[in-house]
This record gives C-alpha cells, sequence and structure tokens, in this order.
C-alpha cells in the first residue's frame, strides 16, 4: 500500500472517530512528526561553512553546477575538479 492509500484510509478512518482525547492524542503524535521531519539544527562549524560559500558565490567564487552538471556528478558520470 502507498504512503498516499494509507494516507487516505487515515482520513477515512478519522471522521467516523468522536473521540476527543483520542483524536487529541493522534493529532499531537501527527504533529510532533510533522515538525521533526522538517527540522533540523547545523553545528557553528556548519554555518561557517555555509557563509564562507555564501560569500563566495556572491563574490563570483567558487565552482557553480546546473541542475544537468550536479545529476551528471551524483550518478558519477563527470569528475568534480
Amino acid at each position: 500500500m502507498t504512503s498516499s492509500a494509507i494516507r487516505n484510509n487515515i482520513y477515512k478512518a478519522l471522521e467516523n472517530i468522536d473521540d476527543s482525547k483520542f483524536l487529541k492524542a493522534v493529532f499531537e503524535i501527527v504533529s510532533e512528526k510533522a515538525e521533526s521531519s522538517h527540522f533540523f539544527e547545523l553545528n557553528d562549524k556548519q554555518k561557517a561553512l555555509l557563509d564562507e560559500r555564501e560569500q563566495e558565490y556572491i563574490q563570483g567564487n567558487g565552482k557553480n553546477f546546473n541542475w544537468q552538471e550536479a545529476k551528471k556528478m551524483i550518478r558519477g558520470k563527470k569528475d568534480v575538479s
């Protein structure tokens, strides 16, 4: 069963439940999962590296790639030098 089908089944099942305590518990679980799947923190070293790369980009230095070049590199068809 696909994620979409499971999600639709959950929607349908929840429509028929009239237990606010249960629904609040489900809401808490779903909210926690949604927040944790979209949230992460960078440490100071990672932030500094991103700041450095941003400055290189702004100044026109550094190496940039278009989407096609990036896909080729990821798939191992082009050297990243």
